[in-house]
């Protein structure tokens, strides 16, 4: 049974994407490298991000680096919101009395910014910030709290949070509300796959508490998506612009589940 989680922050609780792409191209610009499409940015990011400087800015020292990113993300994380179905899950966590932890990378300073902005400070029993490599961290975390890594769940939207999960021994949810792709994720083999995060709370409901992926819709990846074109008497077409396109507009839809109709997955979306 579940009785512990540890969120990781950014892309899992908050959407701070857009301004890390933004920062880091700004990174990029004064070291004299080209700059990043999102796409280009989500394939190649990863953690610890020593690496991908390693890779892209190697003649740069890193405290310039730092002072380069952290100027830029100051001026645009005014960007920096909730995700959906977030709040919703830490209220889902207290109503349970699970335990909450934080396992973050994201710079103390920032994270004050943030948790004012979110309110999500008292949600948190723990947090341990601006950690660059999880992995190093979390038998701490596990031992200073009296954790049974059984009882232990990792919640991160990157290959990094996986791999961090199976370190500790802890059991593993990828959601895809960040920075790495379905293939990523699926490729860093964690227990279960969730959408969001109100996903992953039907899921815990309906088993409950226990994270037993075998059979489950959110272990199973979509076999197809559907969306819908919705005009009103006049001919105009209905657009949205969400987060979770990087505020991007499109048509409304999504992915279906299994053994469910186009249809009724359109109206659920």
């Amino acid at each position: 049974m579940i009785r512990n989680i540890i969120f990781d922050w950014s892309g899992t609780l908050v959407d701070d994407l857009p301004a890390v792409w933004r920062a880091t191209n700004h990174v990029l610009e004064q070291a004299k490298r080209p700059a990043m499409s999102l796409e280009e940015f989500r394939a190649e990011f990863c953690l610890p991000f020593t690496i991908f400087y390693d890779k892209h800015t190697p003649h740069i020292p890193l405290p310039q680096l730092e002072e380069w990113f952290h100027g830029r993300f100051r001026q645009v994380q005014d960007s920096v919101c909730e995700l959906p179905h977030a709040r919703e899950f830490l209220n889902f966590c207290r109503g349970k009395k699970l335990r909450t932890f934080l396992l973050s990378t994201v710079a103390p300073d920032h994270f004050e910014v943030q948790t004012r902005i979110t309110g999500f400070a008292p949600f948190l029993d723990k947090p341990y910030i601006g950690v660059w490599d999880k992995r190093k961290k979390i038998h701490e975390i596990l031992g200073d709290n009296g954790l049974n890594a059984d009882e232990t769940l990792f919640i991160g939207d990157m290959q990094h949070d996986i791999e961090t999960a199976r370190h500790g021994g802890v059991r593993s949810c990828a959601v895809l509300t960040g920075y790495n792709t379905l293939d990523q994720l699926r490729a860093a083999q964690p227990d279960v796959i969730c959408e969001h995060l109100g996903e992953l709370r039907e899921l815990l409901e309906r088993q409950g508490m226990e994270l037993d992926s075998t059979g489950t819709e959110a272990s199973r990846v979509p076999v197809v998506t559907v969306g819908g074109l919705i005009f009103n008497d006049v001919g105009q077409v209905l657009m949205i612009r969400t987060h979770k396109w990087s505020n991007l507009w499109g048509i409304p839809g999504g992915k279906t589940k299994w053994a469910e109709r186009s249809e009724d997955a359109l109206r659920r979306e």
